[in-house]
């Protein structure tokens, strides 16, 4: 305990976690090795059923303490609190701690590791602020690599369609269905239902990897047998 005194607060309220079966001579002298500080002393299992919280909380100082239970010592913990394990193993303990959320782990000495609580209490929240949506350069950011989008494009990409190119389909410019049409605009046309097409080689729902070179559905993305597809034109 000797070891622990130091990195302990002036003032600070002290929790000691005791095992079931311990002597009162081994209880007060703890008490008494922790002269001028208020201390508890607590069951493992017990922890929770008070609402008072402790600045350091001390394990296992009557001997390795197994099962640890890191949520309910952090409930009863200030926030920035000390957790103080004695005999604990010493190759694990840093690892059990900071996967707890405790910080600063330190092994003062061969049988002693303490590390500290989160700066905010257990089971705080907050709003969370949602950056704006918006990207901005400032005055000392590097535009030497930044493309404008407009030279990407040529003239042809900034030439408008020439609806006379389509001789049918909703691009066409009269909007008319071919006269052996197979896409199922002319039942669009005429509001029926699209006709049942039958595929010759039987892949044509999986994709145009898979479709013939005169497959009506190229161009179309994969679809489920039997499904019609729509396309939002």
């Amino acid at each position: 305990m000797e070891a622990l005194k130091p990195h302990i607060p002036a003032n600070s309220s002290v929790l000691i976690i005791r095992p079931s079966e311990v002597t009162v001579d081994k209880l007060q002298q703890a008490k008494s090795s922790l002269d001028g500080l208020s201390v508890s002393f607590e069951l493992m299992e017990r922890l929770g059923s008070s609402d008072t919280l402790y600045s350091v909380v001390v394990v296992g100082l009557f001997g390795a303490e197994k099962g640890l239970d890191y949520e309910q010592i952090q409930k009863s913990m200030k926030s920035s609190g000390i957790i103080a394990i004695f005999n604990g193993d010493n190759s694990s303990v840093s690892l059990d701690l900071l996967i707890n959320g405790f910080s600063d782990s330190q092994q003062i000495s061969e049988n002693l590791t303490i590390a500290k609580s989160p700066a905010c209490a257990f089971g705080t929240s907050t709003a969370i602020k949602l950056a704006p949506k918006v990207w901005k350069l400032d005055a000392d950011d590097d535009l030497e690599d930044l493309i404008d989008p407009d030279d990407l494009l040529t003239e042809e990409d900034k030439v408008a369609p020439n609806k006379k190119l389509y001789t049918c389909g909703p691009k066409s410019e009269k909007k008319k269905a071919c006269k052996n049409c197979s896409c199922g605009y002319a039942e669009e046309l005429a509001g029926a239902p699209p006709p049942e097409f039958k595929s010759a080689c039987g892949s044509c729902y999986l994709g145009d990897a898979f479709r013939c070179a005169s497959c009506p559905f190229l161009g179309q993305p994969a679809f489920k047998p039997g499904e019609n597809v729509k396309l939002a034109l």
